[in-house]
This record gives C-alpha cells, structure tokens and sequence, in this order.
C-alpha cells in the first residue's frame, strides 16, 4: 500500500557496467597467457632432450633421455597449479571484456 502513495514507478535501468582497471586487465592476461607458455616450453624442452637422447646411441646420453622424464614429471605435478592459474585468469578477462 505504501507503494502506490504518488510516487511515479521506477524505470526499468540496466545497472551500470563495472569499470576494470589496467592493472586487473594485465594480470588477468599474464594468468591466462603464463601457464600456456610453461606448458609448451616444458613439452618442447621434453622433446628436445628425448631426442637428443635417442640420437646419440654411442656415448652415455641416457641421462638427457631422464632429464626429459624429469621435466614433463614436473608438468605433471605443476598441472593443477596452471589448470588453476589459466582458470583464473581466464575469468577474469570474461569478467573485464564483459
């Protein structure tokens, strides 16, 4: 009842849009981007050292061969800390472009 005193009925208006700053926008970036960098640098180095392991069948390059298993070991246990971190990251940026 104490709606309908004279008051005009309110206007049906789309709350403003939140304003992210730079800073949050460029964190949200080095979330997303570093954790895609770290993987592919970790396959790669992984490759790399398999091959340079099975190329030299002479001298005893089975150490780079366990190098190799020793950096993609290391991806493995980092995964949830990058799954987390491009998670992460990636929401924010939906969140900043909105």
């Amino acid at each position: 009842m104490s709606e309908s005193v004279g008051y005009p009925p309110q206007p049906n208006v789309r709350p403003a849009r939140r304003v992210y700053s730079r800073r949050y926008r460029v964190w949200a970036h080095v979330l997303l981007w570093t954790p895609i960098a770290v993987t592919v640098a970790g396959v790669v180095l992984g490759l790399g050292l398999f091959a340079a392991a099975d190329a030299d069948s002479t001298h005893s390059s089975s150490a780079l061969g366990y190098l190799g298993l020793v950096v993609w070991g290391g991806l493995a246990v980092l995964s949830p800390v990058l799954l987390g971190s491009f998670i992460a990251g990636l929401v924010m940026l939906i969140r900043s472009r909105g």
